[in-house]
């Protein structure tokens, strides 16, 4: 089993990167983020991209739930120099799990993310494109769209992309009778290396969009044979400093099956309860000029709260975190009303409440 390749890496960073801009510009006028729109919204998606410098393509194919965020993404890459096909799964958006994928260590959490960017760069592009959103599609749509003003950011809690403007892309979109929708399109934009020489880039994202809402990772399924990782913020402190990052670490239980996650997850993941004479909503830092944080924010039921990680492409979507009391919470200790301990038992680091605003 061979390591994903860091060339591949390098690659994906070098395309994904060039001019990258970060959360505090999303919300401005020209707005590179976007709104969400319903290409974001599909639980299935197969994928095939190309882009230059890439001997041979690249095909995903993803499901997820939006019930209980498990997630399943297969991998074929037929680099004769360095196959990888195999698969990744994260159960309850907590645990990941794999198979016949060589990892860089340390860098588990970019055999992840490249799948996930470039989907959400493929649904981004097309409600640029098409903002009327899927629905809108009758048979075969021609699809030809530029924008010379206002780039495209996308990015996962551990990292992140921008194509710059001006970008283009050209190609089609065709809606299948079950709901589905077919794209095969070439996006293109020009990008800028080290000695600031510009050339015209371009990417190939072709494949399927599909509505599943039945996806479920299966809780007998053994895990001979699978490598099992916990996922989540990472604070470790180094000689030079304290590192802050979002990744994979090996999980130090010996989990058999699905269901042996899903029950240590029920415990981690017990809310606590609920103690409404300490306000928790703001912006926490282990110090307060860092640049990494955990946003959290209130939720509609008294006491409780989203606890947000926000990184290097900003906040995640608190739509997709658990909700949390935080007191009583195992991933919690309450030093005081200002002062909160954060992790497991025996990795946990103490932020300070910086701000009572939601963002850093």
């Amino acid at each position: 089993m061979t390591q994903v390749p860091l060339r591949m890496i390098a690659l994906v960073v070098l395309v994904l990167s060039s001019g990258i801009t970060h959360g505090k510009d999303c919300g401005d006028k020209a707005d590179p983020c976007g709104k969400p729109t319903e290409w974001s919204e599909f639980e299935t998606v197969r994928l095939r991209m190309t882009q230059e410098g890439m001997a041979t393509p690249v095909n995903w194919f993803m499901q997820t739930s939006r019930a209980n965020n498990d997630l399943k993404v297969e991998v074929d890459f037929p680099d004769p120099k360095a196959p990888q096909r195999g698969i990744i799964m994260m159960v309850e958006g907590a645990t990941l799990v794999s198979k016949g994928i060589g990892f860089v260590p340390g860098r588990e959490i970019d055999a992840l993310d490249w799948p996930i960017l470039s989907i959400i760069l493929a649904g981004k592009v097309l409600g640029r494109a098409l903002p009327d959103g899927p629905g809108g599609i009758v048979g075969k749509r021609q699809v030809t769209h530029e924008d010379k003003k206002t780039g495209i950011q996308f990015a996962t809690p551990s990292a992140q992309g921008f194509i710059p403007p001006p970008w283009s892309v050209a190609g089609n979109v065709v809606a299948n009778s079950d709901g589905s929708r077919d794209f095969d399109l070439v996006l293109k934009w020009t990008s800028e290396d080290a000695s600031k020489q510009k050339r015209v880039m371009s990417m190939s994202l072709a494949g399927q969009f599909k509505h599943k809402s039945d996806f479920r990772i299966d809780s007998n399924m053994s895990l001979d044979g699978w490598s099992v990782f916990g996922v989540g913020p990472i604070v470790e402190k180094t000689e030079g400093g304290t590192r802050y990052d979002y990744g994979a670490k090996p999980n130090k239980g010996a989990p058999k099956t699905i269901a042996d996650i899903r029950m240590a997850l029920a415990i981690e993941n017990s809310p606590g309860e609920p103690d409404l004479t300490v306000n928790f909503a703001g912006f926490w830092k282990e110090k307060c000029t860092d640049t990494y944080g955990l946003r959290i924010k209130p939720v509609n039921k008294p006491g409780m709260y989203t606890v947000t990680f926000c990184g290097p492409g900003g906040c995640g979507d608190e739509q997709n975190e658990r909700e949390t009391f935080i007191k009583g919470d195992k991933r919690y200790s309450v030093v005081s009303a200002t002062i909160l301990q954060v992790g497991s038992s025996e990795n946990r680091s103490t932020y300070k409440k910086c701000s009572d605003k939601m963002l850093p």
